[in-house]
């Protein structure tokens, strides 16, 4: 497929920025410091279209380029085309989409999504951090959104990389290489631009940083949210979340994870070689590729003193999860 290298013409904006995500990886910080500061970014030339196409119009334009549908949220049929105009309407510089499932498109959607934007120069963002850490927020993710796995049930299947839909839907957004690829076979390497998302607990403000970066912009002229640095929920309060989910519970279940305190999941040093095997062919993709690194791609290598030889931190014993269920149901009551 023909690589992109779009120029800017007269009434077309000289870019297109998306940022893609991936999922997890401050992606709603970013898009928050976005919609915060709409106002001000036109006036820096930027534009951050979702006034156009109301409060949730990112979302439901991805989901209608991507052919998806999301539990309670109405399918808009043409939402993408509506925001893709409002792009091409605006005359005075760069224009800003920002969502973490743009980062699943396949290279058929990927031409369609960067055609949208006309003439104009289209640049990629793509921000990732390394597996050790990415996993256990997923596997959280997963239950918040009525996943039933196991923490040690959803490493291995992510692990094994196999056709289980779990694997698939972790991997279609955090397999760099394949990212990556998808994306260079339409845009030039050079505008796919990879952020690093370092330790700490300003990750989110760094990766927005170099985000803005990206857009041309100095981050510290705009406001911004209060820098998240939570912590990943107790694993014994995720696994009462996720009995309430095997239940059909699972209204109840989102309130779980913040009801309880108690170690939080971490992967399992057994896993370490295949942790630094996927760190490396993520770093090797990078180069490979050629894409621009904002941060260092060091940052996509485990931390090995992160991870476990404790059990209750795979799988937490009965009675902490009884001790979560108990908290749960007395923040219910009050």
């Amino acid at each position: 497929m023909r690589r992109i290298r779009a120029g800017s013409s007269p009434g077309r904006p000289s870019r297109g920025v998306l940022h893609i995500g991936a999922p997890l990886v401050a992606s709603t910080y970013v898009r928050d410091a976005l919609a915060r500061n709409s106002r001000r970014l036109t006036r820096h030339g930027v534009l951050h279209p979702s006034s156009h196409v109301g409060a949730e119009g990112h979302h439901a334009a991805v989901l209608d380029v991507l052919d998806l549908a999301a539990p309670g949220v109405e399918t808009v049929t043409g939402a993408w085309d509506r925001l893709a105009q409002a792009a091409r309407d605006w005359r005075r510089g760069t224009v800003v989409v920002s969502h973490e499932l743009l980062a699943d498109a396949d290279e058929d959607q990927v031409a369609r999504i960067v055609g949208s934007f006309g003439s104009a120069e289209v640049h990629v963002v793509y921000a990732a951090r390394d597996l050790a850490r990415q996993v256990p927020l997923a596997w959280q993710e997963w239950v918040r959104n009525g996943g039933t796995s196991t923490f040690e049930g959803y490493v291995d299947k992510v692990v094994r990389h196999d056709g289980h839909r779990l694997a698939r839907v972790f991997w279609r957004s955090h397999d760099v290489a394949d990212v990556l690829d998808r994306w260079t076979s339409v845009v030039v390497p050079e505008h796919v631009h990879v952020v690093t998302a370092p330790t700490g607990p300003d990750e989110d403000v760094v990766v927005w940083q170099r985000v803005a970066a990206v857009l041309g912009l100095d981050a510290g002229r705009f406001r911004v949210p209060a820098p998240a640095g939570k912590p990943l929920d107790a694993l014994a309060a995720t696994e009462a979340a996720r009995l309430l989910n095997q239940a059909g519970a699972q209204r109840l279940s989102r309130a779980a994870t913040a009801t309880a305190a108690g170690p939080a999941p971490a992967v399992a040093v057994q896993h370490a070689e295949w942790l630094e095997a996927e760190a490396e062919r993520a770093v090797s993709a990078v180069k490979r590729t050629g894409c621009p690194v904002l941060g260092d791609v060091t940052d996509l290598r485990p931390d090995l003193a992160a991870l476990t030889d404790d059990p209750a931190r795979v799988s937490p014993p009965p009675e902490s999860v009884v001790a979560a269920q108990t908290a749960l149901l007395a923040a219910l009551l009050r």
